[in-house]
């Protein structure tokens, strides 16, 4: 009987977690299409967007730059080093700035601006839903989604492609430098190769990208901001929930842009 019951108990857990995660997911899905669905909707109160692009974009450009000239860096050494073996190492120049456009900047860029933009999003819109103030704009008859979440949505899908953009360059002198000072690669070989192995796709590619994790990070900062409760205890919750459900969508989204990149281009099937 006992064992039947812990059976039972467990069964019970496992169906209220499938049970919150599909109603999370449900939520989340409707809050996205209210978002998007009101961007087109006056007003359009563009210097809100303008502050939330210098908020999400111009602050993160420092992280940006220091992140993107390190991951150029390591990469042209680790990339160099094992060609080196095979009397290649020239071919590293160009194999680096394909993987740093279509995967390694735009990844590990989102990565660190969205840590710190969804979290800075959902402790600033949890903070004011714990202290009623959103309750208080829906009374006044304006709508807390447009007025709140369209600005920052917008935003951020904009600006982060402009930071990865930023970031490649950053990333691309950086395996330049390694290149040169490291592995004896003269910074004009290492231009022509790049030329040789590029192509604009692997840009695309990499922006594309870019375009779908911005709107993952404005859409979950204000998804938890809307969701907060429980007072500052509340919003330390809802950030933390904030960041970590960021990063995995982010991973689980950049799967499935790199199946659909790679069949839409012939690469599998």
């Amino acid at each position: 009987m006992g064992i039947a019951t812990q059976v039972v108990d467990l069964y019970a857990v496992i169906g209220r977690r499938v049970l919150n995660f599909l109603t999370t997911a449900g939520q989340l899905s409707l809050f996205s299409l209210r978002s998007f669905a009101l961007i087109m909707v006056p007003p359009y109160r563009l210097h809100h967007h303008a502050e939330q692009m210098l908020k999400i974009g111009v602050r993160s450009l420092p992280i940006a730059s220091l992140v993107a000239l390190f991951i150029g860096m390591v990469m042209m050494l680790q990339t160099g080093y094992q060609l080196m073996r095979f009397g290649a190492k020239l071919y590293s120049a160009g194999i680096t700035a394909v993987a740093l456009a279509r995967e390694m900047i735009p990844i590990f860029t989102a990565v660190v601006v969205g840590a710190r933009v969804a979290a800075s999003i959902t402790a600033e819109l949890g903070t004011m839903k714990v202290t009623e103030q959103i309750d208080a704009m829906e009374s006044l008859a304006v709508n807390p989604i447009k007025y709140l979440v369209v600005p920052r949505v917008v935003a951020s899908t904009i600006t982060l492609p402009l930071v990865t953009i930023y970031a490649n360059l950053i990333g691309y002198l950086g395996g330049m430098f390694t290149g040169a000072v490291a592995l004896g690669i003269p910074p004009r070989l290492y231009y022509n190769n790049t030329l040789q192995f590029m192509l604009l796709s692997d840009l695309y590619s990499g922006l594309l990208k870019a375009i779908v994790f911005g709107a993952i990070i404005g859409l979950i900062g204000c998804f938890q901001g809307f969701r907060t409760s429980g007072g500052a205890e509340g919003v330390g919750r809802a950030t933390t929930v904030s960041v970590v459900l960021t990063l995995v969508l982010i991973l689980v989204w950049d799967y499935i842009l790199n199946s659909w990149i790679m069949v839409y281009s012939g690469l599998i099937r």
